[in-house]
């Protein structure tokens, strides 16, 4: 039998969670069931960034994967001009050599690289016909855009960059994040991941709110914790919140395409 509990997140929030009876497994993790939606208020962001100032190879960087992402979907609509796009940018995805301290395998959530870099959903999209294009950001040893996936149907850029998190970043960045707004907006549904902390960060939800009607969506996973959650704006006061989303198919992540 399920039971409902509250855990404090880090930025001073709380969030309910389903733990099934028993409360804790045997590696120590809550064992998390998943939520049922609700409607909940749009969330506000913090003020204040993670990680450190960006840099001008960080904003090369999104200037650059902004355009790969642009020319990847006006060479698909080129080919077919009714194509469905869908696009997602991770931001923190991953954690490459144990970032910030935190276990490289999932903490005690579970929580692998693949399921922040790639997310089941994405799949599940290009096995429907979208093309989709991941864009995932997080600090690495190069300094060149790493680009897989061919033609598609899901085509991959690691950026080995720093994203903007607050104003500061967002200014810096500004001709960048325009070109990726309009991005998100084009495509015929958005998502961005906040895989850095729990804290909400604004330049995220503002991406996030490039959509409305549940075509967009603002997903969080904490690889320290296990602690994920899908947000899927239906206008700009309210949208679909998921406790506990695993990000598995389309229903998980956005609201137009709820069962």
């Amino acid at each position: 039998m399920a039971r409902a509990v509250t855990a404090a997140r880090t930025d001073g929030q709380q969030t309910a969670r389903s733990v099934s009876a028993g409360g804790v497994s045997a590696g120590g993790a809550l064992s998390v069931q998943r939520a049922e939606p609700e409607m909940r208020p749009t969330p506000k962001g913090d003020s204040s960034g993670f990680g450190g100032a960006l840099d001008e190879s960080d904003v090369k960087l999104l200037g650059q994967a902004a355009g790969e992402v642009h020319k990847i979907i006006e060479e698909a609509r080129a080919k077919d001009p009714e194509k469905q796009v869908l696009l997602f940018i991770g931001v923190g995805t991953g954690n490459p050599a144990a970032a910030w301290g935190n276990p490289t395998h999932g903490g005690v959530g579970g929580i692998t690289d693949k399921d922040q870099h790639s997310p089941g959903f994405l799949e599940k999209a290009g096995e429907a016909g979208y093309t989709v294009i991941a864009v995932n950001f997080n600090v690495g040893a190069g300094k060149e855009i790493a680009q897989s996936g061919g033609t598609g149907p899901v085509v991959k850029l690691d950026v080995p960059a720093k994203f903007p998190l607050d104003a500061d970043g967002h200014e810096k960045a500004k001709d960048a994040m325009a070109s990726l707004h309009a991005a998100a907006g084009t495509a015929n549904r958005f998502a961005v991941m906040n895989a850095v902390t729990q804290t909400d960060y604004q330049p995220l939800l503002d991406l996030a709110a490039a959509k409305s009607k549940g075509q967009s969506a603002y997903l969080k996973s904490y690889m320290q914790t296990g602690q994920t959650s899908a947000f899927s704006p239906m206008n700009k006061k309210r949208g679909q919140h998921i406790e506990g989303s695993k990000f598995a198919s389309m229903s998980d992540v956005f609201f137009a395409d709820a069962e």
